[in-house]
């Protein structure tokens, strides 16, 4: 019988409306963040982290086993009668261990949401109930509210971005009140420093993102290039919103959101193995496809501006033809919360309609488990998770029936644990 030990195992109103492969997503409404109180949200969550802790204090510090377990290790999928025992690193009794009958389920790492916007505990509490054990924050509109989401002991960890880097004169520099104008790049010279701002803040931003150039006027590809080797000197990674072709020429290692116009065409497609090939690196593709359809549906249903030329079936295909050739694809929602959107996508739950996307659009079921556990892990530098290994982090979600075969099981959740800590409702 084998057994595994896991040791300590975040849309502007009126932009164009996710057009092409450079216009494809909005964040929030036209009045930016005007309408969020961000100090009382960040108040309330560091009120949150000192309650959990005291909380969870009977929760942490033990050994448990899980036996009877399907285990998908994030590759490949172990007998029905494995055991994964979960070791805290300061056990209080280390010669005492709980044990667990899995009876036959599936054990799978953790599952990664690679682009959500985050703003409260709640939001952390929902994303952990549907087994999401961490989770991306696209956007950092606040420093102190960034920081007041991380270390929540059993709630979902967050990776979080930088504030956005862009110009003055783009469609999303609407979305920057006066207080954050002075992080608006008006000149290539001030790439470097803008990175420099933001690794040093309180959460010290685990990524840089920018803004691609379309819908425009916007960063010229000189300034996004700037910006991926300021980043990549402070060893940080880029992640840029939707230009494809820029995105590629710049060097990011991610391009979040699929287009809702036109499908990726052939020579989109070469230019990505070309990368690959030149680079030795994949750049990973982030497509957002819930939010996408969600978007879509919205128009349909005559809520938002209507435009008869945009369909989902572009963003789905565009997946397609990425992932026939060799992309990387990662698992994001685009989940938010947020008022005035072309659509709220809610958190937690749509990780799994993400996931249904995904093989709908030609991942196999492992794979698109895959691009929400592995692959995110490696993308983003997560070495410590995406699998389930000795040594990684004890993210672990327990479902009812087997996801590498059916993937709408991976909705069948029954247990949750985040670093060990499980998740009670």
């Amino acid at each position: 019988m084998p057994t595994f030990t896991a040791l300590t195992i975040y849309f502007l109103y009126l932009l164009s409306w996710l057009v092409s492969a450079g216009h494809c997503c909005s964040f929030h409404n036209d009045r930016g963040h005007a309408n969020i109180d961000h100090q009382s949200i960040t108040r309330a969550n560091t009120a949150a982290r000192s309650a959990g802790t005291r909380c969870s204090t009977a929760r942490t510090g033990r050994r448990f086993a899980l036996k009877n377990v399907r285990i998908f290790d994030g590759t490949s999928l172990h007998p029905h009668n494995s055991t994964v025992i979960v070791d805290a690193a300061a056990a209080t009794s280390p010669n005492t261990i709980t044990t667990y009958d899995g009876q036959g389920m599936t054990l799978l790492p953790g599952l990664i949401d690679s682009h959500a916007h985050l703003l409260s505990t709640i939001h952390l509490a929902e994303l952990t109930r549907f087994g999401v054990t961490t989770a991306v924050n696209a956007f950092c509109p606040d420093p102190a509210l960034c920081a007041s989401l991380r270390n929540h002991t059993g709630l979902t960890a967050v990776v979080t971005a930088s504030f956005m880097a862009t110009s003055p004169n783009s469609t999303h520099a609407k979305l920057v009140g006066p207080e954050n104008a002075g992080l608006l790049i008006r000149d290539i010279s001030q790439a470097a420093a803008f990175v420099r701002s933001q690794v040093a803040q309180p959460w010290r931003a685990d990524f840089i993102k920018v803004i691609g150039s379309a819908p425009g006027p916007g960063l010229t590809q000189a300034a996004q290039a700037a910006l991926v080797k300021a980043a990549h000197a402070a060893g940080r990674r880029v992640v840029l919103h939707a230009a494809y072709a820029e995105g590629l020429a710049a060097g990011v290692e991610q391009i979040h959101h699929a287009p809702l116009d036109v499908p990726a065409n052939d020579r989109l497609v070469d230019m990505f193995r070309g990368k690959r090939k030149k680079t030795g690196r994949a750049v990973a593709v982030c497509p957002t496809l819930t939010m996408m359809r969600a978007t879509v549906l919205e128009m349909q249903r005559g809520r938002t501006m209507s435009n008869s030329s945009l369909s989902f079936a572009a963003a789905n295909e565009t997946v397609a033809r990425l992932h026939a050739a060799g992309v990387s694809i990662l698992a994001g929602t685009d989940a938010n919360l947020q008022p005035a959107v072309p659509a709220r996508v809610p958190f937690g739950s749509s990780i799994h309609d993400e996931l249904e996307h995904l093989v709908a659009a030609g991942l196999s079921p492992v794979e698109a488990l895959n691009a929400a556990t592995v692959v995110p892990a490696r993308s983003f530098g997560l070495h410590d998770r995406g699998v389930i290994r000795e040594g990684m982090l004890a993210d672990l979600v327990l479902v009812d029936g087997d996801p590498t075969v059916n993937i709408t099981a991976s909705r069948n959740i029954v247990r949750v644990w985040v670093r060990g800590v499980e998740w009670k409702s």
